[in-house]
């Protein structure tokens, strides 16, 4: 019965204006351990920024990170707050910053919008197994080691999970196989469910790319923000990444 509410939701609402924290409880209702869109998009984002962009001169432990904000349904790519150069105006300033950074440059860009954008894929849940983004080269046998690679780290993973019944655990393999096998199909065709559909329009709406900027010689702090597909030149206003913190 949750199944076929969550199909009739699904398909009375596949282009209205739904929330992540909708889709996330429409969700439960059909598989209550299904991972949550918001958590696991925002761990994602934060990792990637980690792994993928090693600081070096910054001391902030990440320098770009990732919020998502319940109160106003946005979700936030920003920097901790950075010492503006004197002489320097401040939107200048913030937009050397955002152009040293060609990922996040490129989303500004309303003829670029189309890429797909690495830190936000960890929202795309239908690609994730084992709690990893799953790509596939659309070549048989690398493909298949890394199938392979992904059922023995599960096994391995959830070897609690297993007993002496090989019935049952052979089961449990199979429904892995069987998970594996419909992302593997749904990559290689480049085929879009209607749950991407509605967050790909959803993430498109709610990003926002933020700075925070402290002018040590006014005295005051301010923040540089931007959506995407809008440009390059920033909205400025005062805040303070304290109350930012708050949302």
């Amino acid at each position: 019965m949750k199944i076929l509410l969550f199909f009739i939701f699904f398909a009375n609402n596949l282009f209205l204006k739904i929330t992540f924290e909708e889709l996330d409880f429409i969700r439960s209702l059909s598989d209550k351990h299904s991972n949550s869109i918001i958590e696991n998009g925002t761990i994602f984002c934060n990792d990637h920024f980690d792994k993928n962009f090693p600081l070096i001169e910054y001391k902030y432990e990440n320098y770009f990170m990732c919020k998502f904000s319940k109160k106003r349904n946005r979700f936030y790519i920003y920097m901790l707050a950075v010492e503006k150069k004197v002489n320097t105006p401040l939107k200048e300033f913030c937009k050397d910053i955002i152009f040293s950074w060609p990922e996040i440059y490129d989303h500004l860009d309303l003829k670029l919008k189309f890429q797909k954008k690495d830190y936000l894929s960890g929202f795309y849940v239908e690609n994730f197994f084992n709690d990893k983004v799953l790509n596939f080269k659309n070549e048989f046998s690398i493909d298949q080691r890394i199938i392979n690679n992904e059922i023995n780290n599960f096994i391995i993973g959830n070897r609690d999970k297993f007993s002496n019944n090989n019935l049952e655990n052979n089961s449990l393999v199979q429904d892995q196989m069987n998970k594996i096998d419909k992302i593997y199909k749904k990559i290689i065709s480049q085929t879009e469910s209607n749950l991407d559909i509605i967050i790909k329009d959803s993430l498109y709406k709610i990003v926002r790319y933020k700075i925070f900027v402290n002018d040590i010689k006014k005295f005051q702090s301010f923040s540089c923000n931007w959506k995407p597909g809008r440009g390059i030149e920033p909205y400025v206003k005062k805040e303070k990444f304290s109350e930012f913190e708050n949302i």
